[in-house]
């Protein structure tokens, strides 16, 4: 069974937390002959034109069918920049960017101290902070999924 879209009226798969058409957050409609209006378009070869009764002329985005919402954080954006700056020892920026402030602050700051006790011990604090930097990548991958799984089920950052 599909479920259908209140803004835009497409249909989507059961279950859907955003929708195919429009990207906005599912407000579902089970059955297909109360809200939802289809009404073909005139000019030949293009999409039907699909608008609920609730809202008057809005056109989906049928260019774009897996639109998230704007907070969504993309798990490798965060693991590139956590990357980069991890090279100088600001690997917390990452959650920074994810929105984990204190974590990102604390991470940046074992990682500035990391870096100085490689720079004065020759090399060998990097026994120290090259484990530390391989676990602050996975790290904020994991975040990124736990704030964008939070996202899509509430619709509210998890922090």
């Amino acid at each position: 069974m599909s479920t259908f879209c209140v803004k835009c009226g497409k249909e989507n798969p059961e279950g859907s937390k955003f929708c195919a058409g429009c990207g906005s957050s599912m407000n579902v409609v089970s059955d297909p002959n109360t809200t939802p209006n289809t009404t073909p378009n005139t000019t030949p070869n293009t999409t039907p034109n699909t608008t609920p009764n609730t809202t008057p002329n809005t056109t989906p985005n049928y260019n774009n069918p897996n639109q998230r919402p704007m907070q969504w954080k993309n798990e490798g954006t965060a693991m590139v920049i956590t990357i980069l700056f991890g090279i100088f020892g600001l690997g917390g920026i990452g959650h920074i960017y994810l929105g984990r402030i204190g974590k990102g602050i604390g991470i940046v700051i074992v990682g500035l101290i990391l870096i100085i006790i490689t720079l004065f011990t020759m090399g060998i604090g990097l026994i120290i902070f090259l484990p530390f930097a391989i676990w602050v990548v996975f790290n904020v991958r994991s975040d990124a999924k736990k704030y964008n799984n939070e996202l899509e089920r509430t619709g509210k950052s998890p922090w």
